[in-house]
């Protein structure tokens, strides 16, 4: 599959790793408190409990899981270096700088590979570049995945009518949020979208729809669940050995 227009654009990446390095920690305490979070983390705990070697791709510095339940964890972002003196990491983790779209690792070289709410903010400078940017990113995991590991996506999606309405709005919704808030702007996808990305690779999802809870958060915000239709899904592959990159 092509991928020569994936480039996640220059605003995207400086909105991105400041947000997350400068809100980490309000970031992580909303994380380990909100409902529809703590609903996340138990999914998470389950697909990645027992796997040897982890690598965590656009982990922010956050862990919305137990890291003990893995043998051993690569975090990677854009900063996340900057980071390796903070006394709130798990014992088991290093910390490395990197992008989720050209991954600093040789290829079958993780027993597991994890994107919790990253495929959304992996943002070009339109539509069909951050459509090839997850395209991208679900190539990259798979080429480190070893075959028989395990890849899991747990991702905020949208239904077909709101994701034709983002589609529609992107133009001027994208540059407006970059320059009023502190959080980058967003471009979220259908859960079948998803799917058949993997299908592509030869990959059968396990889909789960996670429980939304009272809370979410949207660009950072606390936000009533009941008024946004973004819902949380949990995908599990298997990687196949015929996979493509």
């Amino acid at each position: 599959m092509p991928h020569s227009h994936s480039q996640q654009s220059t605003v995207s990446i400086d909105k991105n790793k400041s947000f997350f390095l400068d809100h980490r920690h309000d970031y992580n305490q909303r994380v380990q408190a909100l409902d529809t979070y703590l609903n996340i983390r138990a999914h998470v705990d389950e697909a990645v409990r027992g796997i040897d070697r982890l690598l965590d791709l656009g982990n922010g510095g956050v862990f919305d899981y137990d890291a003990s339940l893995v043998g051993s964890v690569v975090a990677l972002d854009l900063f996340l270096e900057e980071l390796e003196h903070a006394h709130d990491l798990p014992a088991n983790a290093t910390l490395k700088n990197g992008s989720a779209l050209d991954i600093p690792e040789p290829d079958g070289s993780f027993d597991g590979v994890l994107m919790v709410m990253l495929i959304h903010h992996l943002v070009g400078p339109n539509v069909r570049t951050s459509f090839a940017n997850m395209q991208k990113a679900i190539a990259e995991a798979l080429r480190v995945l070893k075959p028989g590991g395990k890849l899991i996506i747990v991702e905020s999606c949208v239904p077909a009518w709101f994701y034709a309405f983002e589609r529609a709005a992107f133009p001027v919704a994208s540059p407006l949020i970059n320059k009023l808030l502190p959080h980058p702007a967003t471009l979220q996808f259908t859960p079948e979208i998803i799917n058949d990305v993997l299908r592509q690779h030869q990959q059968h999802a396990e889909i789960t729809r996670i429980p939304k809870g009272a809370w979410v958060l949207q660009y950072g915000f606390r936000f009533p669940g009941a008024l946004t239709p973004v819902m949380p899904y949990r995908f599990v592959v298997h990687k196949q050995p015929s996979a493509a990159h």
